[in-house]
């Protein structure tokens, strides 16, 4: 009877299912499988934690490694290029995302974890069955690691990429574009931004404001709580704050306090007797341009999660009719939990269909619009939004939020008055866009604008207040904070 041949080693590699553990054991494999399905699916990396059934151990810094590997991937990719030998389009997708982490961690964590983050890397692929990558890894890793160096220095340059603090992180060699002859191109790969929205900064700003915003793009500011005004007084609550010994400080805008210490939302004062909710200062601005009265008729389109829908009913005293509208029911839910902890019983919610939004016969008197966009004003805080930002998602953007204006207008009184805000300081998306709609709308005229551009210390964004009108008039004021 004739033997059957033994199939060969790479035969059997092939055939070997490769499937990682689905519990994270470590960090690192939770970081693994985060990235992995961001890659492969899209989603965001907040939107899988609960999924992966993570201690509070590993979750916070899972989460932080994660989203800054994917905040900082063009440059940790440009690094990563001077080190691996073979072409890029070579190496399988999980082994380059195994890269990026090693890298990642040596780019951007404390100078003496560098051992154990080649180390851990390289164990990440025996985990992952792939023990055939851990040469390749090793070798690519301590590439890089010979790169590093320890000095830091405040001057821009081809040879040292942004670190924090202000700082850059000098390197050994040159691997960025040369500042003189490519500086938007140094910008690019250095602060990881995409080519279209470096082009577009490059044109609009000066140099220094060009490098101050991109410094904004890296880490997310300080963050704020808006106090509920029918609740609490901000002298007092900023008061109990520090009888608790956590550290405040009060700002231009009264009811909005930066938090100056890292602490648990629960641990803060009246968490649970709804005496505050996160949001930026900046984000503050849409719902105090409308100034909705008390009494009033009250429409939040596109309200998820709710934060401005309750600035509304505070700003409302609680009294009138608030409703907010959503294409999401996670985000109609949202909203209705914030509104249950805030105790505030004036906002109705209502989930409508995409393509045919019914809202209602009647008439607002004040509408608020804060329409979906490219978040190039939060881009510190929202790490996956800069890879979205292209041309052609622009225009996607731009059609979305004129059908938001149009739907709006409708459903206004004679005398009403909306307000359209974005999280965005794109032109195309903020002033340009209202005055491309006003031109087939002049019974409407724009009284009031305020561009926000981000920092370090808040996030940026734009709104506008639009008021029907018989008469038609010029933009009265535009308001620009830097």
């Amino acid at each position: 009877m004739p033997q059957r041949k033994r199939p060969v080693r790479s035969q059997v590699r092939k055939q070997r299912q490769k499937q990682p553990p689905s519990i994270p054991r470590t960090i690192r494999h939770a970081v693994y499988i985060l990235i992995e399905r961001y890659r492969t699916t899209g989603q965001l990396v907040r939107d899988q934690v609960l999924e992966l059934f993570l201690n509070d151990e590993i979750r916070p810094q899972a989460v932080a490694w994660s989203e800054r590997l994917i905040l900082r991937q063009r440059t940790i990719d440009r690094v990563l290029k001077e080190c691996v030998s073979r072409p890029v389009d070579q190496v399988q997708a999980s082994l380059w995302t195994i890269l990026r982490m090693g890298a990642n961690e040596l780019l951007f964590g404390p100078a003496d974890s560098q051992h154990a983050a080649i180390s851990e890397t390289v164990e990440i692929c025996r985990l992952l069955t792939h023990p055939e990558w851990t040469g390749f890894v090793n070798g690519v890793l301590r590439g890089v690691q010979r790169l590093l160096t320890d000095q830091v220095t405040k001057e821009i340059a081809a040879n040292a990429y942004p670190f924090e603090n202000h700082e850059y992180r000098v390197l050994n060699k040159e691997i960025f574009p040369d500042l003189e002859a490519h500086f938007p191109s140094y910008m690019g790969f250095a602060f990881s931004l995409p080519e279209p929205l470096i082009r577009e900064w490059d044109r609009r700003y000066t140099r220094e404001e060009f490098i101050e915003l991109c410094w904004s793009t890296l880490e997310a500011p300080p963050m704020h709580v808006r106090l509920n005004r029918i609740a609490v007084e901000p002298a007092q609550w900023v008061e109990r704050c520090r009888e608790a010994e956590i550290a405040v400080s009060t700002t231009e805008v009264p009811e909005s306090i930066r938090i100056d210490q890292k602490v648990r939302l629960s641990n803060l004062p009246g968490f649970e007797a709804g005496e505050f909710v996160v949001q930026d200062i900046a984000a503050t601005h849409a719902a105090k341009l409308l100034n909705p009265y008390p009494g009033q008729r009250v429409l939040d389109l596109c309200a998820g999660p709710g934060t401005k829908t309750t600035q509304l009913a505070e700003l409302m005293l609680d009294r009138g009719e608030l409703l907010a509208t959503e294409v999401s029911p996670r985000r109609i839910e949202q909203i209705e939990e914030n509104a249950k902890r805030l105790q505030i019983s004036c906002i109705k919610t209502l989930l409508i269909d995409r393509e045919d939004p019914y809202i209602s016969d009647e008439p607002f008197d004040a509408i608020l619009i804060d329409a979906p966009c490219s978040n190039t004003a939060v881009l510190g805080k929202r790490a996956e939004a800069r890879w979205r930002y292209s041309i052609t998602e622009l225009h996607l953007l731009n059609d979305i939020q004129m059908q938001l204006l149009d739907t709006a207008s409708e459903l206004l009184v004679e005398d009403g008055r909306m307000v359209y805000s974005t999280c965005s300081i794109e032109p195309k998306e903020n002033e340009q866009l209202i005055s491309r709609w006003l031109e087939t709308h002049p019974e409407f005229t724009c009284s009031e604008m305020k561009s926000i551009l981000p920092n370090a210390n808040r996030d940026g964004g734009f709104c506008a207040l639009v008021e029907r009108r018989e008469n038609s008039e010029e933009i009265e004021n535009v308001d620009e904070l830097s």
